[in-house]
């Protein structure tokens, strides 16, 4: 990723979560993540106008009970659902690409976004993320969180 596009998509990611989830962050080493271990999510939206690509946040499992329920103000133990927990991290993703699509494009930007999917990962898929450039690492609350931007 270019440098000013780099600090722009890692300033307002970590300024929109903190807003939208009241988890505070701040940006790591994709050398000191672990693909190893439990499994994680990623949730994946395309867009198209002004810049067309994709976006994905990828978090371990574990660290969705409490970005659903800092978003929806909910206890984390009530939220046992998966469809529930997804339907959360698609929201976190849908805010997060506006804004980050506004910062490296330009308010006036137009853009076309689709829905966001979500897919758990291998950790093979996840060690794939973690050696591109175009992915971002950050620690939310101490725990790790992965931003991937593609460009087309």
């Amino acid at each position: 990723m270019a440098d000013a596009r780099q600090t722009a998509v890692e300033s307002t990611f970590l300024e929109v979560v903190e807003k939208l989830t009241f988890m505070f962050g701040e940006q790591a080493a994709r050398e000191e993540i672990d693909p190893e271990g439990e499994p994680w999510v990623e949730a994946r939206m395309h867009f198209t106008g002004g810049q067309s690509g994709s976006l994905a946040v990828i978090v371990p499992r574990s660290l969705q009970p409490e970005i659903a329920a800092n978003i929806l103000g909910l206890d984390a133990d009530g939220l046992n659902t998966q469809a529930v927990l997804d339907d959360a991290l698609r929201e976190m993703l849908n805010v997060v690409c506006g804004h980050v699509l506004m910062a490296i494009c330009g308010e006036a930007a137009d853009f076309q976004l689709e829905a966001p999917t979500n897919v758990e990962l291998a950790a093979e898929q996840l060690s794939t993320f973690l050696a591109d450039d175009n992915t971002s690492a950050y620690l939310l609350d101490d725990e790790p969180v992965l931003l991937h931007l593609e460009l087309a």
